[in-house]
């Protein structure tokens, strides 16, 4: 297939939303330190689309740092949702650090 002419073609940057799309990300991390420490993370996105056109968005991120020095840090981000609710949660003590954000977003047509 040859193509002759595509000077009407636009670039678009990387991170632009095209007319009716819809990004999140979530980022869990965990640090600790010591002989007996132990980090864990978890990030779980799921997304459903009903017959209308809408999509249904869940996402939980999990960060947890048992030992010296823990830390822990989600970060997430939304861009292009019609409605969104997010929960953030933090627990620690000298030698443990637990945070944990959950997301539930809409994007209609």
């Amino acid at each position: 297939m040859l193509i002759n002419d595509l000077s009407y073609l636009k670039n678009t940057q990387e991170n632009d939303l095209i007319f009716g799309g819809a990004d999140i990300f979530i980022v869990a991390n965990a640090t600790a330190g010591g002989n007996n420490s132990l980090t864990l993370t978890d990030v779980n996105i799921d997304s459903t689309t009903k017959k209308n056109g809408v999509s249904k968005v869940t996402g939980t991120g999990l960060a947890i740092a048992i030992g010296e020095d823990p830390t822990v840090d989600t970060d997430y981000g939304l861009e292009g949702f019609d409605r969104a609710k997010v929960k953030t949660r933090y627990r620690g003590g000298d030698n443990y650090a637990i945070e944990t954000v959950r997301i539930k977003a809409t994007d209609r047509p």
